[in-house]
């Protein structure tokens, strides 16, 4: 069985990837747009080694920055992962925010306008929220922990880079280089860093509402992680 979850960045997908994956013996393949880049991880929030408790992990770290990746080549490289792992009758958690990404891969979707919503695979497609507010202080929290956790560095090292496409649009990134070159404040920076992750956040929630069909909701203010885990192999 294929189980997707999605939902606004910093609801707690990867946590709950991690344990559906334990409970049903999955593997877990990355549907999110910049964590497919080997340079990128404290600003993605990119999962550590540490995290992934011996389960593997597909689609992670697969090209540089300086390599031109779309949601084209997405659907190539993750289709084959999928084949590969049904073949082997292996459970598969896919877990990202990226909707483009996720209709690429598991629909028959061609990159027109008019594109079927046809499922080429059997999944449950599983969203998580919580309430507004709380998302948002969560995401001003964590983009405060990126930077104790050393994103300034990681910036820093990637200053360089800052014309290429995947760090033209990486949140967490582009604010950094304007601090780097006098135009914003330290402060300013920041405090942007958390304003575009919000407003990606609100993104997130109108693409999956209005995007996806026969999608399973889970408040996680009033349902632990374990609860929609039980709830999520019921169905």
């Amino acid at each position: 069985m294929i189980y997707a979850i999605v939902g606004p960045t910093g609801v707690g997908k990867t946590k709950l990837s991690i344990e559906l994956a334990k409970r049903i013996d999955a593997e877990i393949i990355n549907c999110d747009s910049m964590q497919v880049y080997k340079e990128l991880n404290i600003g993605v929030a990119k999962i550590k080694e540490q995290e992934k408790e011996g389960i593997s992990h597909h689609l992670f770290d697969v090209v540089s920055v300086d390599d031109e990746f779309n949601a084209f080549l997405y659907q190539e490289m993750g289709r084959k992962v999928i084949d590969d792992l049904i073949s082997k009758h292996k459970n598969i958690v896919v877990v990202g925010g990226t909707g483009l990404y996720l209709k690429a891969l598991l629909y028959d979707y061609t990159f027109k306008s008019n594109d079927s919503k046809k499922r080429l695979y059997d999944f449950k497609l599983i969203a998580l929220t919580r309430d507004r507010n709380k998302l948002y202080d969560n995401i001003n929290k964590r983009v405060d922990e990126m930077i104790d956790e050393g994103l300034i560095e990681e910036a820093k090292g990637l200053y360089n880079k800052k014309d290429t496409k995947a760090l033209k649009t990486a949140i967490g990134y582009k604010e950094l280089f304007l601090y780097f070159d006098g135009i914003l404040s330290k402060e300013d920076a920041i405090n942007k860093i958390k304003q575009a992750s919000r407003n990606y956040a609100k993104r997130q929630y109108t693409f999956f509402k209005h995007q996806f069909d026969d999608i399973f909701w889970y408040d996680v203010d009033t349902l632990s992680i374990n609860e929609i885990v039980d709830d999520i192999i019921k169905k």
